[in-house]
């Protein structure tokens, strides 16, 4: 029994001293942090790099839409303009199913 108080003194004191020693510290990164990010040179660079990800993102952006009615265009000019019929119907509704069910012949999942 004396061992098991000892333990939960003994950690109950570390925890408390710990705990202070970590707030002091946590406070001293932090304010090293605001004083890096504070300096003209970190605020333009980082300026600089957000303009360059927004400007790769509206390129990447782009290109995927350009790629995407390429896709669409190419599956259009495959489809027989000759029967009215055939370009206006849709393709099938397929009912999502929830993971390990697979839907029966007719629409329900089991």
């Amino acid at each position: 029994m004396a061992k098991k108080l000892f333990f939960v003194l003994g950690a109950g004191v570390g925890y408390v001293l710990g705990t202070r020693a970590g707030r002091e510290r946590y406070n001293a990164m932090t304010a090293q942090a605001r004083e890096f990010l504070d300096k003209p040179e970190v605020k333009e660079a980082t300026t600089a790099v957000q303009a360059e990800a927004n400007r790769l993102y509206r390129e990447g952006k782009d290109a995927v839409r350009d790629k995407v009615r390429q896709l669409h265009l190419r599956g259009e000019s495959t489809v027989d303009s000759s029967s009215a019929d055939t370009a206006s119907v849709a393709p099938p509704a397929v009912a999502p199913t929830a993971v390990g069910q697979t839907p029966s012949a007719n629409g329900t999942s089991y």
